[in-house]
């Protein structure tokens, strides 16, 4: 019963290494790449859009609030030019000068507002730039991709042909097992046990699990999950 499904694994070897070829090639691994950026690149700019929108906001807020100022500046000016009684020009400076003091703390705001507004703008430029450049390397690494992946077709079809026909040779139950695990990226999956261990991850086995393989069942690996025959 395992040799059927030993002999799937050997030819199932070839698969995985075309797979595993194409899952690490340098063209696919920059189009993936590329292409996560790319994904990204709509929520990036649409939480840049909100903060141009919040900072716009906030900067005419202050603009205006500078011009009240400054026409309160003026009617202080006009008012201290046309009174004669001291206590009361005393009183208009001390105001002005209060007044002063808030005109240079919103200048101040409004020249910070100003730099984060100019940072945004180059935000922006940055992602045209990038996103520009992305899409290039999204395009060139994704055909060079195809193209391998194209390559290696005919050979990969050949392999499945043959699993085909193994496939027919193997335990229902076993090969749907064996399937699942594959699926889970367990490989490989089959592993021999070799002086009471599981030939995967080296854990011991109990003289129960040890008694099935004996009798010819094959188990599981509590530790690394591989299905365990012992010849």
């Amino acid at each position: 019963m395992i040799q059927a499904l030993l002999n799937y694994q050997k030819i199932d070897a070839d698969l995985k290494k075309i797979e595993t070829e194409l899952a690490e090639s340098p063209e696919r691994k920059k189009a993936v790449s590329a292409k996560k950026y790319l994904d990204g690149v709509e929520e990036n700019v649409n939480k840049l859009d909100d903060k141009a929108i919040n900072l716009s906001a906030e900067y005419q807020q202050k603009l205006d609030e500078l011009n009240k100022f400054r026409e309160l500046e003026q009617e202080l000016v006009t008012a201290l030019a046309e009174i004669d009684d001291q206590t009361q020009a005393n009183y208009l400076i001390k105001k002005a000068e209060e007044l002063i003091a808030k005109i240079k703390s919103v200048n101040a705001e409004i020249v910070t507002l100003s730099n984060a507004v100019s940072s945004v703008m180059k935000e922006y430029v940055t992602i045209k730039n990038t996103t520009k450049a992305a899409q290039a390397q999204y395009n060139e690494n994704g055909k060079k991709y195809n193209e391998l992946k194209a390559s290696k077709q005919a050979e990969k079809e050949e392999i499945e042909r043959k699993l085909a026909e193994l496939k027919a040779q193997v335990d229902p139950k076993l090969m749907d097992l064996y399937l699942k695990k594959r699926a889970n990226k367990i490989y490989p999956v089959a592993y021999e046990v070799v002086n009471k261990v599981c030939g995967a991850c080296s854990m011991s086995l109990s003289l129960s699990e040890l008694n099935k393989l004996k009798n010819g069942e094959v188990i599981e690996c509590d530790q690394c999950g591989r299905i365990l025959y012992q010849k």
